[in-house]
């Protein structure tokens, strides 16, 4: 369940933001050359990262959201925070 961000603390926002900007790094992105990263908190505290795979079917490609999303829960992690936008 994703909550409103008020709950985080200044350290808790600063990870998440850092940690979606480093993100960035491992996107695929040979088309647009756009990079994006994302970053949430699980339950347990660990901060998840994901970033935007593209696919030649342009379309068919995967935010970095999405993929921070997968990331948690291929590993048994439940979500409850995203940074603000």
């Amino acid at each position: 369940m994703v909550h409103a961000a008020d709950h985080l603390s200044a350290q808790e926002l600063e990870t998440l933001s850092t940690q979606a900007i480093a993100a960035k790094d491992t996107a695929y992105c040979p088309y647009s050359k756009f990079r994006v990263g994302a970053c949430i908190l699980t339950e347990s505290g660990e901060f998840v990262q994901g970033a935007n795979v593209e696919n030649a079917s342009y379309p068919v490609g995967t935010c970095a959201e999405r993929v921070a999303f997968g990331n948690a829960i291929v590993s048994y992690q439940l979500y409850t925070s995203l940074p603000p936008r």
